[in-house]
């Protein structure tokens, strides 16, 4: 008969173990906090233990971080990080981390790509920049094209002191730049003393981008013109 703290330890759900151990709403809170004291790696270290009695896993003492194939108890309690650059994504199945890492690798050659492993409670309490959500799938990835130009106050263009169209493989974590739209654009002017209007658009598909980029360039000519028609301040 399991006790207490090793179903916890095993990772089984909070119903589960209620409806086995007999708790009453609010004892069952109590008893697992009671052993949410224990440290991430003794419940990781201890459930491959027990798991490996149970089930007869293969794996060796002292060899890391458990893999799936070693039975549920490990994966449960692993999460696989793709870590790209500085960037962390945590994926719950170690091929959609691969996939991910191998993908990148082929778009930034010059860039860090690798998997970590993370046990699954460190993750969800202690993860970078408060980051717990794990994904079950392989994240969105499409080719997105970009335009920008850059008006002065009368509507002159001018040098934006970068390219004005361009290409790239982005990913639906990287917000800055991904979109699934064929097009979408904006204008805005920019703050301090120049006061430039600035046009933007993005999407995947190309010749939708390079028509938007006309309607935003004409809007961006006349919100620089105008100012107050598009209710920007004329206190400069």
């Amino acid at each position: 008969m399991f006790d207490r703290p090793v179903l916890l330890i095993l990772g089984v759900s909070d119903a589960v173990v209620d409806a086995i151990m007999g708790w009453e709403p609010g004892k069952s809170a109590r008893m697992r906090r009671r052993y949410q004291h224990l440290t991430s790696r003794v419940l990781k270290d201890t459930a491959a233990k027990v798991g490996g009695l149970l089930w007869g896993t293969d794996q060796a003492e002292g060899s890391g971080a458990p893999k799936a194939s070693h039975g549920p108890v490990p994966t449960e309690l692993v999460v696989h990080v793709a870590r790209l650059g500085e960037r962390r994504v945590p994926c719950l199945h170690r091929e959609h981390a691969d996939e991910v890492v191998a993908l990148w690798g082929e778009d930034w050659p010059d860039r860090t790509a690798e998997v970590e492993e993370w046990d699954r409670w460190g993750w969800e309490h202690q993860g970078p920049d408060g980051a717990s959500a794990i994904r079950d799938r392989v994240p969105e990835r499409a080719v997105v094209f970009h335009a920008r130009a850059l008006f002065l106050p009368g509507g002159e263009r001018t040098a934006t002191g970068g390219p004005e169209q361009w290409s790239m493989p982005t990913w639906d974590f990287e917000t800055d730049r991904y979109t699934d739209r064929a097009s979408a654009w904006r204008t805005a002017r920019r703050p301090g003393t120049g006061q430039e209007v600035e046009a933007q658009v993005r999407g995947t598909d190309k010749m939708a981008v390079e028509v938007a980029f006309v309607e935003a360039c004409a809007q961006a000519v006349d919100r620089a013109r105008s100012p107050g028609k598009y209710g920007d301040t004329e206190e400069w």
